[in-house]
């Protein structure tokens, strides 16, 4: 994790503070009083329902403001990543409005740093974090984790990964690094899996593997613990760089020690396909 994620969990955490103690000074202070002119008319025609009905002339309680609801760390991290636009809200009552227009609507719910091994080998000064959403639609709903990845001010997704290898100095891809670099990019496409473990099983050399443009000679093959899902990427490297790539999808599903997750409420990840450079 670099300065910067620190610093926002920092800032995160100083305004959360900030807001309990104001909230704690505001249930403390006594609710200010206000004098009723004309009671005492009102009261000689009107007889007091009980003892505790105010006499002619008792300061009336006023009520105090209705305390903005505190926000998480996780929630202000989020805020800070995602703006609200189009069919994306922060607020479920916004998302009832759109969905009069629009087929769908995603609440942003929280976010978190989070990291892997592979990417912080690759990419130490790259900041990832995962941001929790709640998508609605129809009469079904179900949940994303979208990958947020920065850094220097830019932001980059599974498509554009070659720029992202170049921003880390990553010219050549060999022999060395191969393995690596395919880990690292696979991770890139299975956002949603992210929060439990990821286990790569199988790293081969593979004949007959066709992709849209061109022969794939590598394969990857992975285990999420979420689901149990066992997915299959192929890879195609040209002149020391990643061409292409496809997510065949998943092969099989609650396999091993899984997180039961419903399919409707997390459904499987569909065939991909990443191409770049001369493979675009």
């Amino acid at each position: 994790m670099n300065q910067r994620t620190r610093l926002l969990i920092a800032i995160a955490s100083i305004v959360l503070v900030v807001a309990i103690l104001a909230l704690a000074q505001c249930g403390a202070r006594p609710a200010p009083a206000t004098e009723t002119p004309g009671a005492t008319t009102a009261a000689a025609t009107t007889a007091p329902a009980s003892d505790t009905t105010a006499k002619p002339g008792a300061p009336t309680a006023t009520p105090g403001p209705t305390p903005t609801p505190t926000l998480t760390a996780e929630e202000l991290l989020a805020r800070e990543l995602i703006k609200p636009r189009g069919q994306v809200t922060f607020s479920a009552d916004e998302c009832s409005g759109i969905l009069k227009a629009e087929p769908w609507c995603s609440v942003i719910k929280s976010a978190k740093p989070i990291t892997r091994p592979e990417w912080e080998e690759l990419f130490p000064q790259t900041d990832f974090f995962s941001v929790r959403v709640d998508v609605y639609g129809g009469e079904t709903s179900r949940y994303r984790n979208w990958l947020i990845v920065e850094q220097d001010g830019q932001r980059y997704t599974a498509d554009t990964f070659d720029r992202l290898l170049a921003a880390n100095g990553i010219i050549e891809i060999t022999d060395e690094n191969r393995e690596l670099v395919a880990k690292a990019f696979a991770l890139m496409t299975i956002g949603d899996y992210l929060e439990a473990d990821v286990v790569f099983t199988d790293w081969m050399e593979v004949e007959g593997w066709v992709g849209r443009t061109g022969p794939l000679d590598y394969g990857l093959i992975a285990w999420t613990e979420i689901q149990g899902l066992k997915i299959t990427w192929g890879l195609r490297f040209q002149d020391d760089q990643l061409r292409e790539v496809e997510r065949a999808g998943v092969s099989e599903y609650q396999i091993g020690d899984y997180i039961d997750i419903p399919l409707y409420t997390l459904p499987l990840p569909p065939h991909s396909e990443y191409r770049f450079g001369g493979g675009r």
